[in-house]
């Protein structure tokens, strides 16, 4: 038997409740720990929440400045900032750095998509058939070129949103996980099939991207702005924010 899709990790009382309307609201236990996790995330572990974070924002900055004017070449300079900042593999990430000029066109043609409402799912289709960039990076890529509406997904977030019950449902998300060998340990999105790499591209899309836009829209009625370590502001959630809390979560808490 392969290992769980999702976990007993959470702690009591981080659930769900999911509306008639569609709205998802947290129960008062992950409000609290969305809350702590974002002020707190700090990662790699060890960087400083403040470090940390600040790089994020400037990764930001690096990416918007770049789409104003985008070009194959400033497309290709997205890609490889946001694969080294999410500490994509080696081989992988050198797919990135040497991207043949008919892989930096596609590239600008797939991230002009991700910045122009209801193509995201086309630009996401578009960077996962490029060297060194699967649904993992793709995302990313979309969280840094489209920061008011794109989050990132991985094994920590999936697993998070595998895991977190739903108040009259079953689970939150249903992403597809695999593991080497049959061991829990190097879990992954299973995204090297391409049924699998379809089922969670959807899965992103459909049912994670707008759970996480509504949770952000909770978070932002219910507590408030959340503080930022590296501007010391006080910040609205947005969905990114709301996918950085339980990545951190997962990664420091939640079974690997």
């Amino acid at each position: 038997m392969p290992p769980p899709n999702d976990s007993t990790s959470l702690p009591a009382g981080v659930f769900l409740t999911v509306q008639p309307n569609g709205d998802h609201l947290p129960s008062p236990a992950l409000t609290q720990l969305l809350a702590d996790a974002r002020t707190a995330y700090d990662w790699p572990a060890g960087t400083g929440s403040n470090v940390s974070q600040q790089r994020i924002l400037s990764l930001e900055t690096y990416a918007l400045a770049r789409l104003r004017q985008l070009t194959p070449t400033r497309a290709a300079e997205i890609a490889v900032e946001v694969s080294d900042w999410a500490g994509n593999n080696a081989n992988s990430h050198a797919q990135i750095v040497y991207a043949t000029p008919g892989q930096k066109l596609e590239l600008q043609t797939a991230i002009c998509d991700l910045t122009i409402p209801d193509r995201a799912r086309r630009g996401i289709d578009r960077l996962c058939t490029l060297p060194g960039i699967g649904l993992v990076i793709a995302s990313k890529i979309f969280r840094f070129c489209a920061p008011q509406v794109g989050a990132a997904v991985d094994r920590h977030a999936s697993y998070f949103f595998n895991s977190l019950p739903v108040v009259g449902g079953e689970k939150a998300t249903s992403f597809k996980r695999e593991w080497s060998n049959g061991r829990k340990t190097g879990s992954r999105l299973a995204v090297y099939s391409k049924r699998k790499l379809e089922a969670n591209t959807s899965e992103y899309i459909g049912i994670y991207l707008p759970a996480l836009s509504s949770l952000s829209q909770a978070m932002n009625a219910s507590i408030g702005p959340y503080a930022c370590a590296a501007t010391g502001s006080r910040t609205r959630w947005k969905p990114a924010d709301v996918e950085m809390a339980t990545y951190y979560w997962w990664a420091c808490q939640g079974s690997r």
